[in-house]
């Protein structure tokens, strides 16, 4: 890695439902990251647990949803980054999907459009510096 560029920051997805099974929060998280690959981010990984019991399927429930993205400092990627998931969240609103840095965390449920704005910008406030 070069010393001279930033560190990318990992910003961690969490994609929840009441409404979707396994498979289907499963498919809907790959679609989001293949979204989220298409932006300016280092990496989008999928979140790895334990491997599953032998003569299980491979879904792991604790990290089923979980994505994590490792963006460059300062505004711009991360106002990207969370543009696009509250843009794809617009439209997908059996979605809970909460975002954290570090110990800081939001969360983008059925709020309203002004709400999850506010809640964003926010957010990207207390970290733009980072």
């Amino acid at each position: 890695m070069d010393a001279s560029r930033p560190k990318p920051i990992d910003v961690d997805l969490w994609l929840s439902s009441d409404e979707f099974d396994a498979e289907q929060l499963e498919e809907t998280t790959r679609t989001l990251r293949s979204e989220l690959l298409d932006l300016d981010v280092d990496h989008v990984t999928a979140r790895k647990g334990e491997a599953a019991p032998s003569g299980t399927r491979g879904l792991d429930a604790e990290t089923i949803g979980q994505l994590i993205v490792g963006v460059g400092p300062g505004l711009v990627a991360l106002r990207q980054l969370l543009e696009t998931v509250r843009s794809w969240h617009s439209s997908r609103r059996q979605l809970k999907i909460s975002v954290r840095i570090g110990e800081d965390q939001i969360e983008l449920t059925d709020a309203s459009s002004e709400s999850e704005e506010r809640l964003v910008n926010e957010f990207i406030r207390r970290h733009g510096a980072v």
